[in-house]
Protein backbone atom coordinates (compact mmCIF):
# COMPACT_ATOMS: atom_id res chain seq x y z
CA UNK A 1 0.00 0.00 0.00
CA UNK A 2 1.35 3.51 -1.35
CA UNK A 3 1.52 6.21 1.84
CA UNK A 4 -0.37 9.25 0.68
CA UNK A 5 2.11 11.93 2.43
CA UNK A 6 4.76 10.35 0.62
CA UNK A 7 3.36 10.84 -3.07
CA UNK A 8 2.17 14.58 -1.49
CA UNK A 9 6.13 15.08 -0.50
CA UNK A 10 7.28 13.29 -3.71
CA UNK A 11 5.11 15.82 -5.68
CA UNK A 12 6.21 18.43 -4.12
CA UNK A 13 9.32 18.12 -4.79
CA UNK A 14 9.18 17.81 -8.14
CA UNK A 15 7.17 20.94 -8.74
CA UNK A 16 9.60 22.67 -6.26
CA UNK A 17 6.56 24.37 -4.22
CA UNK A 18 7.57 26.26 -1.25
CA UNK A 19 7.98 24.33 1.97
CA UNK A 20 4.68 26.48 3.24
CA UNK A 21 2.42 24.89 0.35
CA UNK A 22 4.12 21.49 1.09
CA UNK A 23 3.05 21.58 4.81
CA UNK A 24 -0.24 22.94 3.37
CA UNK A 25 -0.45 19.89 1.24
CA UNK A 26 0.54 17.66 4.11
CA UNK A 27 -1.97 18.70 6.50
CA UNK A 28 -4.89 18.56 3.57
CA UNK A 29 -3.56 14.91 2.67
CA UNK A 30 -4.13 13.72 6.87
CA UNK A 31 -7.68 15.43 6.90
CA UNK A 32 -8.42 13.79 3.68
CA UNK A 33 -7.02 10.20 5.41
CA UNK A 34 -8.60 10.75 8.51
CA UNK A 35 -12.06 11.58 6.97
CA UNK A 36 -11.57 7.94 5.15
CA UNK A 37 -12.07 9.99 1.54
CA UNK A 38 -8.95 8.18 0.33
CA UNK A 39 -10.31 5.09 0.17
CA UNK A 40 -9.90 3.35 -3.06
CA UNK A 41 -8.63 6.69 -4.74
CA UNK A 42 -5.03 6.97 -5.86
CA UNK A 43 -2.88 8.69 -4.28
CA UNK A 44 -0.88 10.44 -6.56
CA UNK A 45 -3.68 12.30 -7.64
CA UNK A 46 -5.24 12.75 -4.07
CA UNK A 47 -1.66 14.31 -4.02
CA UNK A 48 -1.99 16.43 -6.77
CA UNK A 49 -5.01 17.71 -5.27
CA UNK A 50 -4.29 18.66 -2.17
CA UNK A 51 -1.41 20.32 -3.68
CA UNK A 52 -3.47 22.23 -5.84
CA UNK A 53 -5.44 23.58 -3.10
CA UNK A 54 -2.56 24.53 -1.01
CA UNK A 55 -1.28 26.69 -3.78
CA UNK A 56 -5.00 28.20 -4.30
CA UNK A 57 -4.96 28.84 -0.74
CA UNK A 58 -2.02 30.32 -0.28
CA UNK A 59 -1.36 32.43 -3.11
CA UNK A 60 0.42 30.80 -5.36
CA UNK A 61 -2.15 30.53 -8.34
CA UNK A 62 0.08 30.91 -10.91
CA UNK A 63 0.51 26.58 -10.81
CA UNK A 64 -2.56 24.79 -12.56
CA UNK A 65 -4.83 21.86 -12.48
CA UNK A 66 -2.97 20.74 -15.62
CA UNK A 67 0.30 21.20 -14.29
CA UNK A 68 -0.08 18.91 -11.03
CA UNK A 69 -1.39 16.73 -13.52
CA UNK A 70 1.40 16.66 -15.67
CA UNK A 71 3.96 16.05 -13.26
CA UNK A 72 1.58 13.59 -11.32
CA UNK A 73 1.28 11.49 -14.61
CA UNK A 74 -2.75 11.67 -14.27
CA UNK A 75 -5.59 13.60 -15.78
CA UNK A 76 -6.20 17.25 -15.06
CA UNK A 77 -9.63 16.10 -15.12
CA UNK A 78 -8.64 13.64 -12.61
CA UNK A 79 -7.82 16.39 -10.04
CA UNK A 80 -10.86 18.69 -10.91
CA UNK A 81 -13.10 15.84 -10.02
CA UNK A 82 -11.32 14.97 -6.65
CA UNK A 83 -11.24 18.69 -6.23
CA UNK A 84 -15.10 18.89 -5.95
CA UNK A 85 -15.23 15.67 -3.45
CA UNK A 86 -12.41 17.08 -0.98
CA UNK A 87 -13.96 20.41 -1.43
CA UNK A 88 -17.42 19.37 -0.17
CA UNK A 89 -15.96 16.69 2.27
CA UNK A 90 -12.83 18.01 4.50
CA UNK A 91 -11.37 21.07 3.43
CA UNK A 92 -13.86 23.18 4.85
CA UNK A 93 -11.79 25.99 6.85
CA UNK A 94 -9.66 28.38 4.93
CA UNK A 95 -6.48 29.30 5.87
CA UNK A 96 -5.54 32.57 8.16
Amino acid sequence: MIDPVKCVLKLANKTGVSEKIKRAGIAYMKQVMDSNASAGRDPMGLAATVLYIACQNYGDRSRSQKYFADAAGISDVTIRNRYQELRRKILVYQHK
